[in-house]
């Protein structure tokens, strides 16, 4: 009998020796009693003896919780044992096996010195005949594989997730031969729709215009029927609109057949608006450079001209008054080609960012008096002037050039689009701001027009002189000085112009 009990031992152990899992058992005190051969190879012990009699209660590697359960199930009575293993110490779990601890610790003698690895454990308590507790079992495994796998999986999902919340990237698969659709949420919201639609083209693609709704079908089919080949790479931008809104969605798709015969198509979508818009308005702005060399070219070429033949005539001129009359022209075309020049620096150099305040203490009053006077010198039309203060002199510390050049570019809108009637500045000095605005009765802006004024190089009258940059100019130089130019226009009426500035900067 004795010989039997021993032979089903022996045969036991060699069946939990080949198991692919470890096993430790432990006695009622939590000390190991034994341990299979996968459990030493997994802990790199070479021989039982050198772990036998180990407490667990000493393992440097289990969590703590698990720790403080176990060692309150060993300290309680076999009667309240039961129930405290069945809440507390009945569930699987995962933890982190540091080799490095153990040697630390010096636990035990093991052949591994810096490997972690990670752990799945369960326990299971048992009792004899008389409801006494006797054994402590602990089944493991190395999971090292599969966990480092989860985490690359969850690394890359992650990743994944980032990248299209970040770049806007929809994913969708469509078997086509079962009829299933799946996509990540960003599909759905770059196509303006629902992640609960009804999963049909017409239903996924509504926001699509027609011929794009006709353009996916007719690709779909083509796949089915093998017109397009697999793996044949298909692109096409597609506008979506919704809620009054558009955007540019540019879609690839990709095909292939699976394991089970089955036709997938994959796609990719993007939402491109932000390219579209800023390759549109490189392409506008392209444009607008053409045209601006052309006005410049124009707007060169007359003051050269006069300023070439006015220099003959004053070499073949005897009369004084002639040579005056000369000089005076040849200097005023001097000017108008400084002013252009000066005009495409100063944008430049506000686009670049360069242009710096230089504060001072001024009147403003003072200046817009002198400024007014450069105008009315050179007056030739039926035009009064008028200047209104609250007060007679108004004291800032600011940017005096500036401030100058932005009054200076909005006096010459007014008096090169108004031919009879006013011009006004009023200064208003306010407790910590001064209110600027210049009015004129002259033609007008449209409605559409001042959308556009303070565009680079736009004009109003294609045929007027200027660069078309000084109400652009103007707009950054009242922006740099915080604030805002505002404009109030009506056709055939007048338009204002009205921006403040700060009292100090």
């Amino acid at each position: 009998m004795e010989k039997n009990i021993t032979n089903e031992i022996e045969r036991l152990r060699k069946i939990l020796n080949n198991v692919p899992v470890g096993i430790e058992v432990y006695d009622n005190r939590g000390y190991l009693l034994d341990i299979n051969q996968r459990g030493l190879e997994i802990f790199g012990v070479s021989d039982l003896s050198l772990v036998i009699g180990i407490s667990i209660l000493d393992n440097p590697n289990l969590p703590k919780q698990v720790l403080s359960n176990i060692s309150t199930f060993l300290s309680l009575s076999d009667h309240d044992r039961p129930s405290f293993s069945n809440q507390y110490l009945s569930q699987s779990f995962l933890y982190e096996y540091s080799f490095n601890r153990v040697k630390t610790e010096k636990y035990y003698n093991t052949k591994f010195s810096d490997k972690i690895i990670c752990i799945s454990a369960k326990l299971e308590f048992y009792f004899n005949e008389k409801g006494e507790f006797e054994n402590l079992l602990i089944v493991f495994s190395d999971e090292t594989e599969k966990f480092k796998e989860q985490v690359e999986l969850k690394k890359f999902k992650l990743m994944f997730d980032n990248i299209s919340e970040f770049g806007k990237v929809g994913i969708m698969e469509e078997n086509v031969s079962e009829d299933t659709f799946m996509a990540n949420d960003q599909w759905y919201e770059n196509f303006g729709v629902s992640k609960d639609v009804e999963k049909t083209i017409d239903s996924i693609y509504r926001n699509l215009s027609k011929e794009d709704v006709i353009w996916l079908k007719s690709n779909y089919k083509n796949i089915s029927l093998g017109r397009i080949p697999f793996n044949a790479i298909e692109e096409k931008q597609m506008k979506v609109i919704s809620k009054d809104k558009f955007k540019w969605i540019k879609c690839v798709f990709n095909s292939y057949k699976n394991e089970f015969g089955n036709i997938i198509i994959l796609g990719s979508s993007i939402d491109v608006t932000e390219f579209v818009e800023a390759t549109q308005k490189a392409l506008a702005s392209d444009r607008l450079k053409t045209k601006f060399l052309e006005n410049i070219t124009h707007e060169i070429h007359t003051p050269l001209n006069a300023i070439v033949g006015f220099s003959q005539l004053i070499v073949d001129a005897e009369d004084n008054e002639d040579k005056e009359e000369y000089k005076k022209i040849i200097l005023e075309n001097s000017d108008t080609i400084i002013q252009l020049v000066n005009n495409i620096l100063d944008y430049s150099k506000l686009e670049a960012g360069v242009t710096g305040v230089e504060k001072s203490e001024f009147d403003v009053c003072a200046l817009v008096t002198d400024l007014f006077a450069s105008f009315k010198i050179r007056n030739t039309k039926n035009i009064e002037y008028r200047i209104i203060k609250n007060n007679e002199s108004i004291i800032v510390y600011s940017d005096k050039t500036k401030i100058n050049n932005i009054l200076n570019y909005l006096l010459n809108n007014a008096f090169k689009f108004t031919d009879k009637g006013y011009i006004e500045i009023e200064i208003r000095e306010e407790e910590e701001e001064i209110l600027f605005s210049i009015e004129d009765s002259g033609k007008g802006i449209s409605p559409v027009e001042r959308e556009k004024i303070f565009e680079r190089f736009y004009k109003i009258d294609e045929h007027s002189q200027g660069s078309g940059l000084g109400l652009p100019i103007a707009q950054k130089l009242v922006k740099l000085l915080g604030g805002d130019l505002n404009i109030k226009s009506e056709l055939g009426k007048g338009t204002k112009f009205s921006f403040s500035i700060k009292k100090r900067l």
